[in-house]
């Protein structure tokens, strides 16, 4: 009996040690998910950015070929070509 409840408290200490380092893995990959939830919002935020920036630039490309348009024709009209 006494061999028994030794190997129980042997046991429920090899158990106890790994829930410890099951513990301090689970902190360490929350802290990493956390890191990676970050980078994800910086990602975002920049694609966002980008995404602003290209349809702006767009715009402008508009602008400009209704532009060359206007000066084609003008110089059609003045230049006789």
């Amino acid at each position: 009996m006494v061999e028994l409840l030794a190997e129980m408290v042997k046991k429920s200490d090899e158990s106890t040690s790994q829930q410890k380092e099951m513990i301090s893995e689970m902190k360490t990959m929350r802290k990493e998910i956390s890191a990676m939830h970050k980078d994800i919002r910086k990602n975002n935020i920049m694609l966002s950015e980008h995404s602003r920036a290209i349809i702006t630039l767009a715009e402008n490309v508009d602008s400009f070929s209704a532009y060359d348009e206007r000066i084609s024709e003008l110089e059609k009209k003045v230049f006789k070509k």
